[in-house]
């Protein structure tokens, strides 16, 4: 068992307890809403922060290192912390008092990507991670056994593409989504990218009990440079998608796309004088509890963007400095955290002031 948070639980058990999404506000209220995101507190030093709706911390715990996403457990309330690529710990946290229950290593000539998710029934983890110990990296979907306290990886199958990032599971609970970013690295050289000329990144969908190819979805060879990353889905089921431009600087590529049940990926376009602001760079990708907005963020291009999710138009930007952190609220609102520590929240192409942390919030933020 990790033992990061031993000075800390008690902190986090009184507060959390009363006001976790768990647990009933008085008068039989709507739960409260909980999030969650990794945060940098000082040189070198990181915690898993939970805050409320109105951005109050209500747990928190220290991390061994910088940490990118988290997969969720709502059944057994359960958090998987994944480590930033090139990452070699992954913590499984309980929500409720905020203490972690078990730390997972990769196995030799492998490491985090950073991203993983639970099976439906939460017996399971799987893990985004690359395989560089062969002659060349590969994207591959480690499988942990999530129904004791062991978490012992028991199996692995190929993403069939480089740079495993982000992974969703579709709504009949077995097939994986997996945006498959094309950039090759190795451990040895951090994350310098070692195939620019060569990338084909991929979206495929996997069956998880197999691990067959169901489907792949693939770019046009002119934008083999545009590296999928993050993903979700919309109301309709459809994928959207986010990408980052590893082209040369001066061209403005598509950003965003989304991906219908033909499995074909349709490119949105940003109106002209708002290309320019995104910086080749998106971020998170998140759509609204509703299921009709997606937004999408670009920390350093400091801003997020509004798309209709039914029609694919782009419906509006606010300016958020280092904001990268988006989690879906209700109906159409989402709030979003950025690097100074700012909580904001974000409806109708307008983004309201809720707290400033004293902390540097990392890329994602999930609801609890």
């Amino acid at each position: 068992m990790a033992t990061e948070a031993t000075g800390i639980r008690a902190l986090a058990g009184r507060a959390l307890r009363a006001i976790l999404p768990f647990a009933r506000e008085e008068g039989g209220a709507t739960a409260r809403q909980v999030f969650v995101s990794s945060v940098r507190v000082g040189p070198r030093q990181h915690e898993l922060l939970l805050i409320d709706e109105r951005g109050a911390a209500v747990g928190r715990m220290k991390l061994a290192g910088r940490a990118h996403d988290i997969a969720v457990d709502p059944e057994r309330k359960r958090l998987a912390v994944f480590a930033r690529r090139p990452g070699y710990f992954a913590v499984i946290v309980d929500a409720e008092s905020c203490t972690p229950l078990a730390t997972i290593t990769p196995p030799e000539g492998h490491h985090f990507f950073g991203h993983g998710i639970f099976s439906a029934d939460g017996r399971l983890l799987y893990a985004t991670e690359n395989r560089f110990g062969d002659d060349r990296s590969r994207g591959v979907v480690g499988i942990y056994d999530a129904s004791g306290e062991s978490y012992q990886r028991i199996g692995e199958f190929e993403t069939h593409g480089v740079d495993a990032h982000e992974m969703l599971l579709a709504g009949d609970g077995r097939t994986l989504v997996i945006a498959n970013g094309g950039i090759e690295t190795h451990p040895d050289y951090g994350r310098q990218k070692l195939n620019l000329a060569e990338m084909r990144p991929s979206i495929v969908r996997i069956d998880s009990d197999t691990g067959d190819l169901l489907d792949e979805t693939v770019l046009d060879s002119s934008l083999n440079r545009l590296s999928m990353r993050h993903m979700t889905f919309d109301g309709a089921g459809s994928v959207w998608f986010g990408c980052q431009w590893e082209g040369e600087r001066g061209v403005r590529p598509p950003l965003v796309g989304r991906i219908g049940r033909d499995g074909k990926a349709t490119l949105m376009a940003f109106p002209d004088k708002v290309a320019t602001l995104a910086r080749n760079y998106i971020g998170s990708v998140v759509a609204s509890r509703d299921g009709s907005t997606i937004a999408t963020s670009s920390p350093i291009g400091g801003q997020v963007f509004f798309w209709d999710a039914t029609s694919g138009d782009f419906r509006d930007c606010v300016a958020l400095p280092d904001g990268c952190g988006i989690a879906a609220t209700e109906g159409e609102a989402f709030l979003a955290t950025a690097g100074d520590g700012r909580v904001m929240r974000a409806r109708n192409g307008k983004l309201t002031p809720v707290a400033r942390r004293e902390a540097q919030f990392d890329n994602h933020l999930r609801r609890i």
